[in-house]
Protein backbone atom coordinates (compact mmCIF):
# COMPACT_ATOMS: atom_id res chain seq x y z
CA UNK A 1 0.00 0.00 0.00
CA UNK A 2 2.76 2.49 0.76
CA UNK A 3 4.71 1.80 -2.69
CA UNK A 4 1.03 2.59 -4.60
CA UNK A 5 0.48 5.41 -2.39
CA UNK A 6 4.04 6.95 -3.48
CA UNK A 7 3.39 5.86 -7.44
CA UNK A 8 -0.11 7.94 -7.03
CA UNK A 9 1.97 10.61 -5.36
CA UNK A 10 4.25 11.00 -8.18
CA UNK A 11 1.72 10.83 -11.03
CA UNK A 12 -0.39 13.13 -9.52
CA UNK A 13 2.92 16.03 -8.86
CA UNK A 14 3.19 15.64 -12.63
CA UNK A 15 6.96 15.09 -12.26
CA UNK A 16 6.81 11.23 -13.33
CA UNK A 17 7.74 9.31 -16.68
CA UNK A 18 4.14 8.90 -17.86
CA UNK A 19 3.02 12.81 -17.43
CA UNK A 20 6.08 13.37 -19.67
CA UNK A 21 5.18 10.77 -22.48
CA UNK A 22 1.55 11.73 -22.19
CA UNK A 23 2.46 15.50 -22.57
CA UNK A 24 4.66 15.04 -25.55
CA UNK A 25 2.28 13.16 -27.27
CA UNK A 26 -0.50 15.78 -26.55
CA UNK A 27 2.26 18.45 -27.99
CA UNK A 28 2.54 16.71 -31.22
CA UNK A 29 -0.53 16.55 -31.82
CA UNK A 30 -1.24 12.40 -31.68
CA UNK A 31 -3.69 10.43 -30.38
CA UNK A 32 -3.07 7.15 -28.37
CA UNK A 33 -4.62 5.24 -31.34
CA UNK A 34 -2.36 7.49 -34.20
CA UNK A 35 0.87 6.58 -31.80
CA UNK A 36 0.31 2.83 -31.01
CA UNK A 37 -0.27 2.98 -35.32
CA UNK A 38 2.68 4.11 -35.59
CA UNK A 39 4.78 1.78 -33.24
CA UNK A 40 2.56 -1.25 -34.51
CA UNK A 41 1.44 -1.67 -30.67
CA UNK A 42 -1.76 -2.11 -29.02
CA UNK A 43 -2.77 1.01 -27.52
CA UNK A 44 -3.25 -0.45 -24.12
CA UNK A 45 0.83 -0.54 -23.95
CA UNK A 46 1.05 3.55 -24.34
CA UNK A 47 -2.13 3.86 -22.02
CA UNK A 48 -0.32 1.61 -19.45
CA UNK A 49 3.20 3.47 -19.72
CA UNK A 50 1.52 7.13 -19.32
CA UNK A 51 -0.81 5.51 -16.47
CA UNK A 52 2.52 4.59 -15.48
CA UNK A 53 1.11 0.36 -15.04
CA UNK A 54 4.19 -0.82 -15.59
CA UNK A 55 3.41 -3.94 -13.70
CA UNK A 56 1.42 -5.43 -16.71
CA UNK A 57 3.59 -4.67 -19.63
CA UNK A 58 6.48 -7.65 -17.57
CA UNK A 59 9.51 -7.93 -16.90
CA UNK A 60 11.81 -4.47 -16.45
CA UNK A 61 13.48 -5.33 -19.83
CA UNK A 62 10.08 -4.97 -21.67
CA UNK A 63 9.22 -1.67 -20.28
CA UNK A 64 12.41 0.00 -20.94
CA UNK A 65 11.89 -1.37 -24.65
CA UNK A 66 8.48 0.33 -24.93
CA UNK A 67 9.94 3.30 -23.50
CA UNK A 68 12.72 3.61 -25.73
CA UNK A 69 10.21 3.26 -28.66
CA UNK A 70 7.68 5.69 -27.55
CA UNK A 71 10.43 8.55 -26.18
CA UNK A 72 11.77 7.76 -29.87
CA UNK A 73 8.81 8.90 -31.83
CA UNK A 74 7.76 11.71 -29.37
CA UNK A 75 11.39 12.89 -29.84
CA UNK A 76 12.29 12.80 -26.55
CA UNK A 77 15.30 11.88 -24.75
CA UNK A 78 15.48 8.19 -24.64
CA UNK A 79 18.40 7.76 -21.67
CA UNK A 80 16.83 10.18 -19.17
CA UNK A 81 13.62 8.47 -19.22
CA UNK A 82 14.78 5.36 -18.45
CA UNK A 83 16.87 6.57 -15.74
CA UNK A 84 14.08 8.39 -14.29
CA UNK A 85 11.95 5.28 -14.40
CA UNK A 86 15.09 2.90 -12.72
CA UNK A 87 15.14 5.71 -9.94
CA UNK A 88 11.27 5.88 -9.97
CA UNK A 89 11.35 2.25 -8.68
CA UNK A 90 7.81 1.56 -10.46
CA UNK A 91 8.56 -2.19 -10.49
CA UNK A 92 7.56 -3.55 -7.13
CA UNK A 93 9.78 -6.06 -5.73
CA UNK A 94 8.47 -9.22 -3.98
CA UNK A 95 7.95 -9.36 -0.35
CA UNK A 96 10.93 -11.94 1.02
CA UNK A 97 9.88 -10.52 4.49
CA UNK A 98 7.51 -13.89 4.47
CA UNK A 99 9.72 -16.45 2.57
CA UNK A 100 11.38 -18.93 4.57
CA UNK A 101 15.29 -18.13 3.50
CA UNK A 102 17.81 -21.15 3.08
CA UNK A 103 20.94 -21.27 5.35
CA UNK A 104 23.72 -20.49 2.70
CA UNK A 105 27.40 -20.94 3.37
CA UNK A 106 29.55 -17.72 3.69
CA UNK A 107 31.77 -18.35 0.30
CA UNK A 108 28.19 -19.39 -1.47
CA UNK A 109 25.59 -17.29 -3.64
CA UNK A 110 22.61 -15.93 -2.04
CA UNK A 111 19.19 -17.08 -2.66
CA UNK A 112 18.36 -13.43 -3.89
CA UNK A 113 21.61 -13.36 -6.43
CA UNK A 114 20.94 -17.06 -7.97
CA UNK A 115 17.09 -16.10 -8.49
CA UNK A 116 18.08 -12.88 -10.45
CA UNK A 117 20.89 -14.59 -12.27
CA UNK A 118 18.17 -17.54 -13.48
CA UNK A 119 16.09 -14.82 -15.08
CA UNK A 120 18.51 -13.12 -17.03
CA UNK A 121 19.65 -16.65 -18.25
CA UNK A 122 15.94 -17.37 -19.25
CA UNK A 123 15.72 -13.84 -20.81
CA UNK A 124 19.04 -14.73 -22.99
CA UNK A 125 17.17 -18.39 -24.11
CA UNK A 126 14.15 -16.88 -25.41
CA UNK A 127 15.78 -14.15 -26.87
CA UNK A 128 18.42 -16.64 -28.72
CA UNK A 129 15.45 -18.92 -29.90
CA UNK A 130 13.84 -15.74 -31.39
CA UNK A 131 16.69 -15.01 -33.11
CA UNK A 132 17.24 -18.43 -34.69
CA UNK A 133 13.92 -18.61 -35.61
CA UNK A 134 14.40 -15.37 -36.85
CA UNK A 135 17.28 -16.08 -38.87
CA UNK A 136 15.78 -19.30 -40.67
CA UNK A 137 12.69 -17.16 -41.93
CA UNK A 138 14.79 -14.57 -43.31
CA UNK A 139 18.28 -15.72 -44.15
CA UNK A 140 17.66 -19.00 -46.13
CA UNK A 141 18.38 -18.92 -49.54
CA UNK A 142 15.63 -18.41 -51.60
CA UNK A 143 14.47 -20.96 -53.99
CA UNK A 144 15.33 -19.82 -57.88
CA UNK A 145 12.50 -19.02 -59.86
CA UNK A 146 12.33 -21.58 -63.08
CA UNK A 147 12.43 -20.47 -66.43
CA UNK A 148 8.47 -21.55 -66.92
CA UNK A 149 6.82 -19.80 -64.44
CA UNK A 150 4.86 -21.74 -61.58
CA UNK A 151 0.92 -21.60 -61.66
CA UNK A 152 -0.28 -18.91 -59.27
CA UNK A 153 -0.90 -20.83 -55.86
CA UNK A 154 1.43 -23.25 -56.67
CA UNK A 155 4.03 -24.55 -54.15
CA UNK A 156 6.85 -23.67 -56.29
CA UNK A 157 5.57 -20.03 -56.30
CA UNK A 158 5.14 -19.92 -52.68
CA UNK A 159 8.36 -20.83 -52.11
CA UNK A 160 10.04 -18.51 -54.73
CA UNK A 161 8.59 -15.49 -52.85
CA UNK A 162 11.36 -13.37 -50.38
CA UNK A 163 9.90 -12.90 -47.02
CA UNK A 164 9.63 -8.50 -47.47
CA UNK A 165 10.63 -5.85 -44.43
CA UNK A 166 7.88 -3.83 -43.07
CA UNK A 167 9.24 -0.58 -42.77
CA UNK A 168 7.86 1.58 -38.85
CA UNK A 169 8.72 4.93 -40.04
CA UNK A 170 6.11 6.74 -40.77
CA UNK A 171 4.99 8.18 -44.74
CA UNK A 172 4.83 11.95 -45.00
CA UNK A 173 1.89 13.36 -43.22
CA UNK A 174 2.03 11.60 -40.27
CA UNK A 175 -1.05 9.41 -41.57
CA UNK A 176 -0.15 5.49 -40.69
CA UNK A 177 0.44 3.19 -44.00
CA UNK A 178 -1.14 -0.23 -43.79
CA UNK A 179 0.04 -3.27 -45.93
CA UNK A 180 -2.34 -4.61 -48.22
CA UNK A 181 -3.89 -8.10 -46.80
CA UNK A 182 -2.88 -10.96 -48.87
CA UNK A 183 -5.12 -12.55 -51.42
CA UNK A 184 -6.16 -16.26 -50.44
CA UNK A 185 -4.95 -18.83 -52.68
CA UNK A 186 -7.15 -19.95 -55.91
CA UNK A 187 -9.31 -22.67 -54.88
CA UNK A 188 -9.14 -22.70 -51.47
CA UNK A 189 -10.00 -19.78 -48.26
CA UNK A 190 -7.55 -18.37 -45.39
CA UNK A 191 -6.35 -19.99 -42.81
CA UNK A 192 -7.43 -18.06 -39.29
CA UNK A 193 -5.71 -18.71 -36.23
CA UNK A 194 -6.77 -17.49 -32.72
CA UNK A 195 -3.95 -17.09 -30.28
CA UNK A 196 -4.96 -15.78 -26.39
CA UNK A 197 -1.94 -14.36 -24.16
CA UNK A 198 -1.92 -14.89 -20.52
CA UNK A 199 1.28 -13.00 -19.97
CA UNK A 200 3.20 -10.64 -22.45
CA UNK A 201 4.80 -12.22 -25.09
CA UNK A 202 6.97 -11.53 -28.77
CA UNK A 203 4.81 -12.58 -31.54
CA UNK A 204 5.83 -13.28 -35.24
CA UNK A 205 3.26 -14.78 -38.04
CA UNK A 206 3.82 -15.07 -41.08
CA UNK A 207 1.60 -16.80 -44.26
CA UNK A 208 2.78 -18.84 -47.32
CA UNK A 209 4.24 -15.84 -49.24
CA UNK A 210 5.91 -14.30 -47.31
CA UNK A 211 3.50 -11.79 -45.77
CA UNK A 212 4.05 -10.65 -42.53
CA UNK A 213 0.56 -10.95 -40.54
CA UNK A 214 1.68 -9.66 -37.28
CA UNK A 215 5.37 -9.36 -36.02
CA UNK A 216 5.52 -7.46 -32.29
CA UNK A 217 4.90 -7.71 -28.43
CA UNK A 218 1.39 -8.38 -27.17
CA UNK A 219 0.13 -7.26 -23.88
CA UNK A 220 -0.74 -10.07 -21.04
CA UNK A 221 -4.27 -10.75 -21.36
CA UNK A 222 -4.49 -9.75 -25.18
CA UNK A 223 -6.48 -11.87 -27.80
CA UNK A 224 -5.48 -11.95 -31.40
CA UNK A 225 -6.86 -13.04 -35.00
CA UNK A 226 -4.59 -13.86 -37.83
CA UNK A 227 -5.54 -15.18 -40.96
CA UNK A 228 -4.34 -15.54 -44.52
CA UNK A 229 -2.62 -18.45 -47.03
CA UNK A 230 -1.87 -21.47 -45.17
CA UNK A 231 0.63 -22.60 -43.88
CA UNK A 232 1.22 -19.91 -41.45
CA UNK A 233 4.26 -19.97 -39.59
CA UNK A 234 4.28 -19.41 -36.28
CA UNK A 235 6.77 -18.09 -33.43
CA UNK A 236 5.61 -17.38 -29.85
CA UNK A 237 8.32 -16.02 -27.63
CA UNK A 238 6.57 -16.99 -24.23
CA UNK A 239 3.87 -20.32 -24.93
CA UNK A 240 3.04 -20.76 -21.73
CA UNK A 241 -0.35 -21.80 -20.92
CA UNK A 242 -1.35 -19.56 -24.52
CA UNK A 243 -4.54 -21.04 -26.25
CA UNK A 244 -4.59 -21.55 -29.33
CA UNK A 245 -7.84 -21.72 -32.29
CA UNK A 246 -6.90 -22.77 -35.93
CA UNK A 247 -10.35 -21.97 -37.83
CA UNK A 248 -12.68 -22.21 -34.21
CA UNK A 249 -11.17 -25.37 -33.32
CA UNK A 250 -9.04 -25.26 -30.28
CA UNK A 251 -5.57 -27.22 -30.75
CA UNK A 252 -3.12 -28.27 -28.34
CA UNK A 253 0.56 -26.62 -28.97
CA UNK A 254 2.45 -28.13 -26.03
CA UNK A 255 4.48 -30.58 -28.50
CA UNK A 256 5.96 -27.70 -29.84
CA UNK A 257 6.76 -25.54 -26.51
CA UNK A 258 10.65 -25.70 -25.22
CA UNK A 259 12.10 -25.67 -21.63
CA UNK A 260 12.92 -22.23 -23.09
CA UNK A 261 9.28 -22.02 -23.05
CA UNK A 262 9.06 -20.58 -26.22
CA UNK A 263 7.29 -22.09 -29.66
CA UNK A 264 7.67 -22.24 -32.93
CA UNK A 265 4.95 -24.54 -35.28
CA UNK A 266 3.24 -24.11 -38.88
CA UNK A 267 -0.29 -24.52 -39.36
CA UNK A 268 -1.31 -26.17 -42.05
CA UNK A 269 -4.46 -25.55 -44.04
CA UNK A 270 -7.11 -28.67 -42.62
CA UNK A 271 -5.74 -27.20 -39.25
CA UNK A 272 -3.07 -29.25 -38.82
CA UNK A 273 -0.16 -28.36 -36.60
CA UNK A 274 3.17 -29.35 -37.90
CA UNK A 275 7.18 -28.20 -37.01
CA UNK A 276 8.58 -25.58 -38.61
CA UNK A 277 10.08 -25.94 -41.62
CA UNK A 278 12.09 -22.81 -42.24
CA UNK A 279 10.96 -23.33 -45.97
Amino acid sequence: MAAESGAEARRGSGCGVGTQLRAARERAGLTIAQAAGQLRLEGAVLEALEAERFETLGAPIYVKGYLSRYAQLLGEPVGALQEQFTAQGKMSEPDLTHIVRLEVPRSGISPVTLKRALIVLAVLGIAVLIGWAWSRRHLATPVPIPASPPMRGSPAMARSVRPHAISTAPPAGGKTATAPAPAPAPGGGATAITVSFPAASWVAVQDAAGHWLYRGMVVAGARRTFSGPAPLHVVLGYADRVAVKVDGRAVPIGAYVGANHAAAFEVAADGRLMPETGG
